[in-house]
């Protein structure tokens, strides 16, 4: 594992992970808006494993930092990753999946939603 000297430094090896998966990405969200699963396609990018979502880019696999895992909204609201009472609040932030995916990083003992551009 890279040892990252700074949280912009884990931020950029990030953005770098998330630019080779991308297109995996849009496929999946398309998925799950298309088959009426969510209207809400979060993906969760992280170093370790983790109890939420779907695996569906191991790090191992690609020899690369980050595992990306598919969720939903509907999913975060039901382990309390978002609070029903915050519900509304994240909806007006909310970006269009078809041009965007909803990326929760969770870095070292921080973690926040970033929308990522497909183009």
């Amino acid at each position: 594992m890279t040892d990252f000297s700074t949280q912009k430094d884990i931020l950029s090896n990030l953005e770098q992970n998330l630019a080779i998966y991308k297109e995996s990405i849009r496929e999946i969200a398309l998925e799950i808006l298309q088959s009426g699963v969510s209207r809400y396609p979060i993906f969760l990018a992280c170093r370790e494993p983790i109890a939420v979502g779907k695996l569906i880019i191991d790090k191992e696999d690609l020899a690369l930092e980050w595992s990306v895992y598919a969720s939903t909204l509907e999913e975060f609201v039901r382990r309390k990753l978002v609070l029903e009472e915050k519900l509304n609040d994240f909806r007006k932030a909310w970006k269009d999946p078809k041009s965007f995916f909803c990326i929760f990083a969770l870095l070292d003992q921080t973690a926040g939603f970033i929308y990522v551009p497909y183009d």
